[in-house]
């Protein structure tokens, strides 16, 4: 009857480790996928870059036009952020949820996940 007492003590510890390595694999993942949508999107915001070269000097950025693309890009990936233009710079945040799934039992909250991003428009 030890044993069996024992072997379950045992087996829940196990579980849980599991549980908290399945979890922290997933967020890390998460993250990867926010810092990835962030970097794409601040891309997205690059190219909005408008009007001629002034002086053969790189293009100039529209700011409210390269925000807009980036939050477009956003949406269209289902993700929230947001995006700031400062010079030839477009630099995007996202914020993303990581639901635990293999401690689901447990009742962990979800845990956020931000990442930030940024482009910059270079001339030729």
């Amino acid at each position: 009857m030890k044993f069996l007492t024992w072997f379950l003590g045992l087996f829940v510890i196990c579980f849980i480790f599991m549980g908290f390595v399945v979890d922290s694999f997933g967020k890390v993942q998460m993250f990867q996928e926010a810092q990835t949508t962030a970097q794409s999107a601040a891309r997205a915001g690059t190219n909005a870059a408008t009007g001629a070269s002034v002086n053969g000097d790189a293009f100039n950025i529209s700011g409210p036009m390269a925000a807009t693309a980036a939050q477009n890009y956003l949406a269209s990936a289902g993700v929230h952020g947001t995006a700031t233009v400062a010079g030839d710079t477009v630099t995007v945040t996202v914020e993303m949820t990581y639901l635990p799934h293999m401690l689901g039992p447990i009742p962990l909250p979800p845990i956020p996940v931000h990442a930030t991003g940024s482009a910059r428009l270079i001339g030729n």
